[in-house]
């Protein structure tokens, strides 16, 4: 919806009311990744350290190599006077400074090996260092009043992962207290709706005020909020009618790896027509196109030629024996 919404603004000169929802979120939107990320990594402590580096490292690597591949081959089809050596040059910048919207998995294996790190008295020493960090990297804020980003290197990858890793490293060592709360809360789902229901006034007020970006306070805010989206997700979970949103999640690696090419596709197109007039209509049938056409190609591909776009063929798998699973 970020995307969708800055690019389809910057694209035809007007706001639409998505545009006070993205600035809404930013306060947890990548916080609540991480956070969940780092819930769902509870195995990793237990894994065999080469099976670690094949599920948790070399899957991330596949992917992102791939896909900076693709994603570098056709930006560069639509730039002027791009020839080969330009490719090359923007590929190999990518292995160093993570592609835009590739950022995140560009990061997640170190997120992954400094969790398995943190054992015993050493999880205590990583989180405080976390908390460091994150202190440090909110002190240079970038990215208005939309995304969450550091300036305080001229390394993405460095900038994101003092920004965000007190937020996985929060969700793998909390990951009994979270399960905890969610347990509570499926039982009492009256509560849940009211707690939701307080927290999106106060989450509005304090973002009102302008305190949600003090640097500390960034991690309060963040926690709140990815837990706020965990209970919501157990009340939908519960509910009729949103099955298409768990199969969104069950498949949001695709999502992430191809949703710019469609969006930026469909933005281009639909700019040129009577859409630029209706910023509305057009950013949520952008964001909609976004979303399915990696969904649709991740099952076309499927055990087919091109599965190798969103599943890892076994070549790019380490050799693993039952013992080490």
């Amino acid at each position: 919806m970020m995307h969708t919404t800055l690019g389809v603004e910057k694209e035809i000169g007007q706001t639409g009311f998505l545009h006070a929802i993205v600035a809404w979120t930013k306060p947890f939107r990548m916080p609540d990744f991480f956070l969940l990320s780092g819930y769902l990594a509870a195995g990793i402590g237990s894994l065999h350290w080469r099976s670690f580096v094949d599920r948790k490292v070399l899957r991330y690597v596949y992917f992102y190599v791939l896909w900076l591949a693709i994603l570098t081959t056709l930006k560069a089809g639509t730039t002027p006077h791009s020839g080969l050596a330009n490719l090359i040059v923007s590929f190999a910048f990518g292995l160093i400074e993570p592609f835009a919207s590739l950022w995140f998995i560009y990061i997640l294996p170190f997120f992954m090996l400094a969790a398995k790190l943190a054992e015993g008295r050493g999880a205590y020493l990583i989180g405080v260092g976390a908390i460091l960090l994150h202190l440090w990297a909110a002190a240079y804020p970038f990215g208005g009043a939309y995304a969450m980003i550091s300036q305080a290197t001229t390394s993405t990858a460095i900038n994101s992962f003092a920004l965000f890793f007190v937020f996985f490293i929060a969700g793998y060592l909390g990951r009994h207290s979270i399960d905890a709360l969610l347990t509570m809360a499926g039982r009492r789902p009256f509560l849940s709706v009211v707690t939701l229901v307080v927290w999106v006034g106060l989450h509005s007020y304090f973002l009102h005020l302008g305190i949600a970006g003090v640097p500390g306070l960034t991690i309060l805010f963040g926690l709140l909020g990815g837990l706020a989206v965990a209970l919501l997700a157990l009340l939908l979970n519960r509910a009729n009618g949103f099955g298409w949103l768990a199969y969104c999640g069950r498949y949001s690696l695709p999502i992430y790896l191809a949703f710019v090419i469609p969006m930026a596709a469909s933005r281009e197109l639909l700019a040129r027509t009577d859409f630029a007039n209706y910023p509305d209509l057009m950013m949520i049938i952008v964001l909609f196109i976004a979303l399915l056409v990696p969904l649709v190609l991740e099952r076309a591909a499927r055990g087919r030629r091109l599965g190798f776009l969103f599943s890892r063929p076994a070549w790019a798998r380490a050799f693993i024996t039952k013992e080490e699973i």
